[in-house]
């Protein structure tokens, strides 16, 4: 167990082992993991169990034939919202010395989940010639440890485990929390166990030839009263994601793979979509299992992914960081007016005061919020929306110019006021994953490269938006201090004698040398002027940062390179994403068609056509397939979104609803790419189909329909590197 007394960064080594082969279902904000016999058995470390709310309902939940393991024929979670596993007998022995052939039984176990309840059907089929006996033993126990624990905090007070209840056909966990919060989790069976005790129950059956029976189990949390029946709660689950993915818009290529992964993305956002506990508001979690809450950059980031797909995702996610926004100085959550949240836990370290929460240790939340608000806006058109939360743009910009450059050098820089907050602030938050070429740490405050590429464009966008809250003088005041930052940028972050941006501006305004992926972000915010873009371009795809893969978040000539490190030499979906939009933002599509082309490759070699949250840096082989890493979160919202942000970048969509335009700009498809047709891509409050053919290298754009939306196509690269 890792001892600390701080908050667990986002990529902070954790004390759970390999969940590479895990299954995750998820619904709401309850989520269940196990392994691959849909077991989450007695003493495991890889933090299976049943969740809710920063919350280990149900510890051990584990099917065997009387303590013997059952044979895995299938596993499978790629629905999402649930899961099914067939299971067989190995070679039994019973207690009265009778043997069982292997493969004797058929065991199919159908697992569902909603809000407040896991809902399991097993259904057991003798195929042998004679009628034969069977003991069905479940073990089960629940721990309600915090997630935080699982993850490797000690605690050095816990509240109370009660006494369970036992009845003929269910039993009742109950802990009282430190908090005063009585926590439940409630198991039932049906038809009735033969025997049942606190923490286990045995189902005796004799089945004959063909001879099918049937066991329910209902696994309800806290005070959940009613469920339906499990063909009626899977109905309408399946229902639901039906609608989900009808509400976004439709995409056909003539590509199956590429099809079965954007709706693979799409339907792992939905499948991530969780319901905020004070208002039941909806917002995309950021991945499971660790990160099943708020996070303001991910939610962030996933929202302006997915804008050309469904805007929706972006309204509610402003909306809700809008709510949480800082109002005051608290060190203790390293919060400031106008500040937008890192993370929001809810379990009961949190509501405790244990860890800070909400918190707000992150440095690029509060740019990107503004980003997010210009681009929502730039794809709707909804100013009613902008109005409701125009105090909260205004605090943000003042955030940016009081508290987040507090020394006044012109940078937007962080460092940490809470004892048990996060050292690094950025999206690398590990503790070593901002370093020197050295391998030494450098001290903060820290600017980092890619978050004044964030405040840039935020107040690029913010000079275009502002005039229509009715801010002009705001507006002219954003857009000289844009212009004014970005020649300060260009002139202190440039490496001349690498052709590269540094990662970082130290304590001492001195540059971290090394050379990362972050400067990749410049170019999709367009800070970079564009006489250095090309060499930018050409380190990203030096054999040094690009793996084959992906770009690396680190240069294998680092002193840190780790090819298995979290922010040391892994690839980053997201990561990649954000870069590609930037490469298409300065013309080089042939990279970004390289770049996607590489994360097309990878994503079919993962199960479901799932981008895992990364991967490691391990440099491609002949054999073509990507190394895991052994805790990545499946699925995670910024890698689903990854795929949807490529396909605009390759299609080159830049809407503006206020002036009812949508530009084309420069669209090429890849060589895997022949034709891509998008159905109701929505600009304001019109819609538009799209045709995009490729033929001999050459993609050609027709307007199938459109509804009050002018669409123009533009060849020719911008001058300035702006949109």
């Amino acid at each position: 167990m890792l001892h600390t007394d701080y908050l667990l960064p986002y990529g902070e080594p954790i004390a759970v082992a390999d969940i590479r082969n895990a299954l995750i279902i998820k619904e709401g904000n309850l989520f269940f993991m196990t392994d691959s016999e849909g077991n989450s058995p007695r003493g495991n470390r890889h933090g299976y169990g049943l969740y809710k709310d920063d919350t280990r309902y149900l510890s051990v939940y584990d099917l065997s034939f009387d303590n013997i393991r059952p044979v895995v024929l299938l596993s499978t979670a790629e629905l999402g919202y649930a899961s099914e596993h067939h299971l067989t007998n190995p070679f039994l022995v019973t207690a009265e010395g009778r043997h069982i052939p292997k493969d004797n039984f058929e065991i199919r176990r159908q697992r569902i989940v909603n809000r407040d309840y896991l809902l399991e059907s097993i259904q057991i089929t003798n195929f042998g010639i004679f009628r034969a006996p069977l003991n069905l033993r479940f073990d089960f126990d629940a721990d309600f440890a915090d997630i935080s624990e699982i993850r490797g905090t000690k605690r050095r007070h816990r509240g109370k485990l009660l006494a369970p209840i036992v009845n003929k056909d269910s039993v009742t966990f109950q802990y009282q929390g430190l908090d005063n919060r009585i926590r439940k989790t409630h198991i039932k069976f049906s038809p009735a166990p033969s025997q049942i005790w606190y923490n286990g129950a045995l189902f005796v059956v004799s089945l004959g030839h063909r001879e099918t029976v049937t066991i329910t189990v209902t696994i309800a949390l806290d005070d959940a009263k009613h469920c339906d029946t499990f063909v009626v709660e899977f109905g309408r689950l399946a229902t639901a994601y039906r609608q989900w993915l009808h509400s976004c818009t439709q995409v056909f290529t003539s590509n199956e793979f590429f099809n079965a992964m954007l709706e693979r993305s799409l339907a792992d956002i939905r499948m991530l979509m969780n319901h905020s506990c004070d208002d039941n508001s909806r917002y995309i979690a950021a991945g499971t299992p660790w990160f099943n809450c708020l996070f303001g950059r991910d939610s962030i980031i996933v929202a302006l992914q997915t804008l050309a797909f469904n805007p929706n995702i972006a309204r509610d996610t402003l909306r809700l960081l809008a709510r949480h926004q800082g109002k005051t100085i608290e060190p203790w959550r390293d919060e400031e007016p106008g500040k937008i949240l890192h993370e929001l836990r809810t379990g009961e370290v949190a509501t405790l005061g244990e860890i800070p929460s909400p918190y707000y240790g992150t440095i690029d939340a509060t740019p990107l919020f503004l980003i997010l608000a210009c681009e929502y806006f730039a794809w709707t058109g909804d100013l009613a929306t902008l109005q409701e939360i125009k105090d909260n743009l205004l605090q943000a910009l003042q955030w940016i110019a009081e508290y987040g450059d507090s020394d006044k050098c012109g940078y937007v820089e962080y460092c940490k006021r809470s004892h048990k907050g996060l050292i690094n602030q950025g999206w690398k938050d590990s503790r070593d994953g901002i370093v020197n070429r050295d391998g030494t740490l450098p001290k903060p405050p820290i600017a980092l490269v890619e978050v004044q590429g964030y405040v840039y464009a935020a107040k690029r966008g913010m000079a275009w938006l502002l005039p229509f809250l009715g801010e002009y003088e705001l507006a002219k005041k954003s857009r000289q201090e844009a212009e004014v930052l970005k020649k300060k940028f260009n002139k202190d972050f440039w490496l001349e004698d690498e052709s590269f941006y540094a990662l970082a501006l130290g304590n001492n305004k001195e540059p971290v040398r090394s050379i990362t992926s972050n400067p990749g972000h410049c170019l999709w915010t367009g800070i970079i002027v564009r006489s250095r873009a090309a060499k930018v371009v050409e380190r990203l795809f030096a054999n040094d940062m690009f793996s084959g893969w992906g770009i690396r978040t680190l240069s294998n000539q680092s002193a840190r390179y780790n090819p298995l490190g979290y922010h040391l030499g892994t690839v980053w979906p997201h990561d990649n994403a954000i870069i590609a939009m930037g490469l298409k933002l300065y013309g080089f599509e042939s990279e970004l068609n390289e770049l996607a082309t590489a994360l097309y490759d990878c994503c079919r070699c993962f199960d479901y056509y799932r981008l895992p949250e990364l991967f490691c840096g391990t440099p491609r082989s002949s054999h073509n397939l990507p190394v895991r890493y052994p805790v990545a979160c499946r699925p995670q919202a910024w890698a689903a979104g990854t795929l949807p942000f490529i396909l605009q970048a390759l299609l080159g969509l830049v809407p503006n609803a206020p002036a009812k335009r949508l530009k084309i700009i420069r669209p090429e498809l890849p060589y895997w790419l022949e034709r891509v047709e998008v159905r109701k891509l929505r600009v304001g409050d019109s819609a538009v189909d799209l045709l995009f053919e490729q033929s001999r290298g050459k993609t050609s754009v027709s307007v199938l329909n459109s509804s009050g939306i002018e669409v123009s196509v533009i060849r020719k690269l911008p001058h300035d590197g702006n949109k």
